[in-house]
């Protein structure tokens, strides 16, 4: 999450909007978020909902471990990268879909 908090700025200049999303409950989350100093929103997916809407499953259990995902702004899910994410690999996918004239979700 600080790596995301450290690149917001670069995120932004491709009009892309960051939210984490974790199993924890709201109010672990919120002083999780100010312990990093995270100021994008962090959402509770206590029930793994998200995994199955965005078709991000491990096998047929949503997915619950650490993945990065670039969502367009019709809802496609254009970019799924597992383990921690990597943030110039990122960068060039955002620059990709940004000189194509696509724009991930905002």
């Amino acid at each position: 999450m600080e790596g995301h908090q450290r690149n917001l700025y670069l995120y932004e200049r491709f009009n892309t909007q960051v939210v984490g999303v974790s199993r924890d409950d709201v109010t672990t989350l919120q002083y999780w978020g100010k312990d990093l100093g995270v100021t994008f929103p962090l959402l509770s997916n206590i029930s793994g909902y998200l995994g199955e809407s965005f078709g991000v499953m491990i096998g047929n259990e949503p997915a619950f471990a650490r993945r990065t995902l670039i969502i367009d702004t019709k809802g496609v899910v254009r970019y799924v990268r597992d383990g921690s994410p990597d943030y110039k690999d990122i960068l060039l996918f955002l620059k990709k879909l940004h000189s194509e004239g696509e724009e991930p979700g905002k």
